[in-house]
């Protein structure tokens, strides 16, 4: 259950159902019968080189956000806070001065992403990261109640990997992942290294210590 989960277990397992959400909009995207994700009023941007990068999905999020969707990852953002990108594969949430995703199809075009590392970073976290998973799962209950549970079974069963959980599990994961993320502190989470004292303790005085950047950057 995800309440007995260490914090690490726990992000590895949201990553795993972060990837699944991105494979499962995909799946939509190339449904036979139409494209859902611009049947749900969705716009889509492609890049200028169809060979080179990932087209941009976005979608108005009530009551005043936006969520941006590529195969690399998604953002979401707030005006006047800025945003949260997650990258495919990951779920530490990064912040990002923008506030919009339009123009940018490859990761380096979001710039400077940096990990959440002061009660103000943490705060921004908490205030943007419950709207695009609380979007995911509105978005998954929306399909369960339109398309039925059979129909993302197909889009799972196609997939090469181990679901993270069944289909009809996604919305009700995503809304127990939002619960658990209020009581996470993730200025905390970034900054911990369990090595940190140990190596201030073994490094010779007389050798000047490495600043320890204070923004990390994700390629």
């Amino acid at each position: 259950m995800i309440a007995s989960r260490s914090r690490l277990g726990f992000r590895k397992w949201t990553a795993a159902l972060f990837d699944q959400q991105l494979w499962c909009f995909g799946r939509d995207i190339k449904r036979a019968e139409g494209n859902i994700l611009l049947d749900l009023g969705m716009c889509v941007y492609h890049p200028p080189d169809p060979d080179c990068g990932s087209s941009v999905y976005t979608a108005a999020v009530e009551p005043g956000g936006s969520a941006f969707l590529w195969g690399f990852g998604a953002m979401y953002s707030e005006p006047g806070l800025g945003g949260i990108f997650l990258r495919r594969y990951d779920f530490a949430p990064r912040l990002t001065p923008l506030e919009s995703g339009l123009g940018i199809h490859e990761p380096k075009a979001l710039g400077r992403l940096v990990a959440p590392s002061t009660s103000d970073d943490d705060a921004k976290v908490r205030a943007l990261l419950p709207g695009l998973i609380g979007w995911f799962a509105k978005y998954e209950h929306w399909i369960a109640e339109s398309f039925g549970i059979a129909y993302r079974e197909s889009c799972l069963i196609c997939r090469n990997a181990a679901a993270a959980v069944p289909a009809g599990s996604m919305a009700v994961e995503w809304e127990r992942a939002a619960k658990k993320f209020r009581r996470i502190d993730f200025a905390e989470t970034a900054s911990h290294n369990p090595w940190r004292r140990l190596i201030a303790k073994i490094r010779p005085s007389r050798l000047p210590a490495k600043s320890k950047p204070s923004n990390r950057v994700i390629s």
